[in-house]
């Protein structure tokens, strides 16, 4: 079975109606049917015809011939003796043996006066009205039977007016219908011939084509069938197939009392990985890690449910199997995918759930797997496997995304600051805008609660806004009160691709009277790799104007030092996962002092976060970093109690020069 490809019944659905074989089928008989009715409308038309004929022969011999032998005598009683005698040598000479059955002489009564079938002469006629119409000099045809005793003769009836000296009578002839038949097939069976070849003849022509158009719709079909069922940019099953797959386990595993897992994976910051590299490199990406699944993953089926979302189904497997499984993921993984010549390694969270410990069905096992892989996420720790306890609700995380719309109209959003000092002299000269989110009922949510629900959720650009403006105002509140001190605020990727942003940032500058110098804004390296003319457009405008830019959480993104070289930053800062074991780490001791110094080089300040001990401190200080931020200096505080701080510790520059001098002297 090859990866991703299920071969079992349920992967394929019924094969697709042969409609166009149905439809020539029905032609066909179609066809047919009018063919038939068409060859019984001829024939019909040819029947007539001889009739007809036939009809004008009796015609012709009742006004010629029968005028001259038949008496007016012979209509007015019946016929006996001698003259009966007469009339049957004369009928039976001139048309018993031309095709003729039976004759009759009437009266204008109906009485029968003389007949070729003796039995007659004397009685009466049935058909009165046919009687006076001939009288009245209307010939009349039909079909009829005549008794000849050991059958019944299928006759072609005439009945004409015989008009003789001394008055008029009517004869009726019988005609034996055999030739008059043999006639109209004579017509009939050339033309039917004729006709049926021409139909064999078009059905021929038509077979191969409906043949084409069939095969055509056939595969149209099956190519209908495919995409309903697989994802169309890495060719691996779809969410529609893989529940239906999972269904499938949970079914056969119930009665048993079997297992079935599923497991669910996604890239870590994946979002800001396709903004930055573009949507091609992004479909890309994902084309490589669904094969590279489906190398790891040989023999189970990997799907896409949708995004950078993947999952892979291990029927009758353990938890325990599953977790060795993610770890052989992660490793096959850690490789860098080569992305048209661009190198990136990507992480990856999976979630883990299985049948019955986790949920009892398909759907239940794809959410409680997606709750496993956020908690993954939010752990760093690759992979976790479904937990109830620590499961939060997801109608509370759907409340939360609501209320957060709300309280940023409602300014329910408060920024706390904190402090930042320069190694070299101790003095706070500037601070971190850090939002907070003080709910009336729940109190104050982290960031790292409704952040990354913003992010999800397109709010986090209007959070952004919220967040500048307000740190702006609260720096323009600060300069009146003689507290000079620079802000930093993050800029997420939606604001730096944002062409009107120095607009907006310029405008808030003139509004609350903060000098451009006083604004640092912090962008993270992987929006550098962003759209590279419109976020080096904006940021050079930003330069032009005297704001000052960062990069923030140096060295965990996706950038190279090359675009260090070309953007106009003044301030790079090392990310604290690096400082905060400095001291007990070789590597993140290289990295702390080799960010250092390709700092210098390129004229740059650093700031160092996550700064606690003195001892990193003054490490950092003997290693030439420019700035410190941390819980050593102060954790983030409301505003009120930033100014109270700054006057505790006598720190800001403006009202600590004296107390500098002296401890310097």
């Amino acid at each position: 079975m090859s990866p991703g490809r299920p071969a079992s019944r349920s992967t394929r659905e019924t094969a697709p109606p042969r409609l166009v074989l149905r439809f020539a089928v029905s032609t066909c008989i179609a066809l047919s049917l009018a063919a038939a009715a068409i060859l019984l409308v001829v024939r019909h038309y040819d029947t007539v015809q001889a009739e007809r004929g036939a009809t004008a022969q009796a015609r012709v011999l009742a006004s010629t011939v029968l005028r001259d032998w038949v008496l007016a005598s012979d209509f007015d009683s019946p016929v006996v003796g001698p003259r009966r005698s007469a009339l049957d040598e004369l009928f039976s000479t001139h048309l018993l043996g031309r095709g003729f059955a039976l004759a009759t002489l009437l009266a204008e009564d109906g009485t029968v006066t003389y007949s070729t079938d003796h039995r007659l002469v004397g009685t009466r006629a049935a058909e009165r009205a046919h009687i006076r119409e001939a009288l009245g000099g209307t010939i009349r045809g039909d079909v009829a039977t005549v008794d000849q005793g050991s059958r019944e003769l299928k006759t072609l009836r005439t009945i004409a007016p015989v008009a003789v000296p001394g008055g008029t009578g009517v004869v009726v002839l019988h005609q034996d219908y055999g030739p008059i038949a043999r006639a109209a097939n004579a017509t009939f069976l050339p033309v039917a011939g004729i006709f049926e070849a021409v139909l064999l003849l078009l059905f021929a022509a038509l077979v191969p084509i409906l043949r084409r158009v069939s095969a055509r719709v056939h595969r149209q079909m099956e190519e209908i069938e495919h995409r309903a069922h697989y994802d169309e940019l890495t060719g691996l099953p779809n969410r529609t197939l893989f529940r239906r797959l999972l269904e499938e386990d949970v079914v056969a595993a119930g009665p048993d009392g079997g297992q079935a897992v599923v497991m669910l994976l996604d890239v870590d910051r994946f979002k800001e990985v396709n903004e930055a590299l573009g949507h091609e490199r992004g479909d890309l990406l994902l084309q490589e890690l669904g094969s590279r699944l489906n190398e790891v993953c040989a023999g189970e089926t990997v799907a896409r449910l949708g995004g950078d979302e993947f999952a892979v189904r291990l029927p009758g497997r353990s938890p325990e199997r599953a977790v060795q499984l993610a770890a052989r993921i992660h490793t096959a993984l850690e490789e860098p995918f080569d992305l048209g010549g661009f190198s990136l390694e990507i992480a990856t969270s999976i979630g883990v759930a299985a049948f019955p410990e986790h949920g009892m069905d398909g759907d239940e096992l794809l959410q409680h797997a997606d709750v496993a892989m956020y908690l993954a996420k939010a752990a760093h720790a690759g992979t976790a496997v479904y937990d109830a306890a620590q499961d939060t609700s997801d109608a509370a995380r759907l409340a939360l995304a609501s209320e957060l719309r709300r309280a940023i109209e409602t300014e329910e959003l408060v920024l706390h600051f904190q402090p930042k000092a320069e190694l070299e002299s101790g003095r706070i000269s500037g601070v971190e805008a850090l939002v907070r989110w003080r709910h009336p009922d729940r109190g104050f949510i982290p960031p790292d609660e409704f952040i990354p629900i913003a992010e999800r959720t397109g709010l986090i650009k209007p959070l952004s806004r919220y967040v500048l403006a307000s740190a702006l105002e609260q720096c323009g509140e600060w300069a009146a009160e003689g507290l000079e001190l620079q802000v930093a605020v993050n800029l997420t990727m939606p604001d730096l691709l944002d062409l009107e942003l120095p607009h907006r940032i310029a405008a808030l500058l003139a509004e609350t009277g903060v000098e451009p110098e006083q604004l640092e804004l912090e962008i993270t390296e992987s929006t550098l790799l962003a759209d590279p003319f419109r976020v080096g457009r904006n940021l050079d405008r930003l330069n032009e104007m005297g704001v000052r830019l960062a990069i923030d959480d140096f060295g965990t993104g996706y950038s190279s030092l090359a675009y260090l070289k070309r953007l106009p930053v003044q301030t790079i800062k090392i990310d604290r996962s690096f400082v905060m074991d400095m001291l007990e780490s070789d590597s993140d001791a290289a990295i702390v002092r080799s960010t250092i110094d390709l700092a210098r080089n390129l004229g740059l300040r650093v700031v160092a976060e996550g700064v606690e001990t003195q001892e990193i401190w003054d490490s950092l200080r003997e290693q030439g970093c420019s700035l410190a931020q941390g819980y050593l200096i102060g954790k983030p505080v409301p505003p009120e109690e930033l100014a109270g701080l700054l006057e505790e510790r006598g720190l800001h520059a403006s009202r600590a020069a004296a107390a500098t001098a002296t401890a310097a002297r």
